[in-house]
């Protein structure tokens, strides 16, 4: 049994924001290549189980702890948006199973759905160019780089890093997140942040003994610290979100792709 997840606007927006330039009907033409893309993955990762996880439309949870989060980000395309609907009825035409909770980003849902299925000893792979899914890679949960095509297992993800892949949490809660503007401590950056984890193992070591640490780092640890706090929650990636779904939904069952 293997278990493919795809996060499906890291997927779609790339592919929308190729075709943009080059195509007059740029929604049809997203809508075959991510079709293709999923199938791609599929055939790839020769996965048994699959689904196609999107992001829910309104604010998370994350939105409401701190209204700053993602506010750099340009919005969704309204054609693309008004489109979604479409992209999943095709995909389940396909026998693709696709997921979509309001109240939780993909992120979660992905991260829930991997964690869970690799306790049950599933080989795991997650397609998705976002480094945050590094810190839950495991021995059962690979990451794809479709475009990239490039598959990171946990050597690669912590060859990446530089550091253990569930370190990853504390790192970013210390230098910050600009893909999803979430601040970081100021004045540490990923130099520092790699000599504190190493040093002191976790975040929650370096916050205990942030006055013995010398000069402005210390400093800005006492100053800081629920910046820090702050991050470490807005950059974990939920384990826990309740799904009315099981790996048995999530089984692939092939039809015939229509043009």
């Amino acid at each position: 049994m293997k278990l493919l997840l795809i996060d499906a606007m890291n997927l779609i927006r790339r592919i929308y924001a190729a075709q943009a330039t080059r195509s007059t009907d740029v929604i049809e033409q997203t809508l075959l290549l991510s079709q293709n893309a999923i199938l791609k993955n599929i055939e790839v990762s020769r996965a048994t189980h699959v689904s196609v996880v999107f992001d829910g439309k309104g604010p998370t949870w994350r939105h409401e702890m701190f209204s700053e989060y993602k506010a750099h980000r340009k919005p969704m395309p309204e054609d693309l948006a008004q489109a979604l609907g479409l992209f999943r009825e095709r995909f389940k035409a396909l026998g693709i199973n696709c997921l979509l909770m309001e109240e939780f980003e993909a992120d979660d849902l992905i991260a829930t759905l991997a964690v869970k299925a690799a306790d049950k000893g599933v080989k795991v792979m997650i397609v998705s160019t976002d480094k945050g899914f590094m810190q839950i890679a495991t021995d059962n949960i690979s990451l794809y780089h479709y475009f990239d095509k490039r598959i990171l297992h946990l050597d690669d993800v912590e060859q990446t890093l530089g550091l253990k892949s569930h370190k990853l949490v504390d790192f970013l809660s210390l230098v910050g997140d600009s893909t999803n503007h979430v601040p970081g401590v100021p004045g540490i950056g990923p130099k520092t942040a790699g000599t504190l984890i190493e040093a002191y193992g976790d975040l929650d070591n370096i916050l205990i003994h942030s006055e013995a640490i010398e000069g402005r780092a210390g400093r800005a640890l006492i100053e800081h610290y629920r910046v820090a706090l702050l991050a470490r929650k807005l950059v974990s990636l939920k384990l826990d979100c309740h799904l009315d779904v099981n790996l048995q939904a999530l089984r692939y069952q092939p039809m015939a792709v229509t043009s």
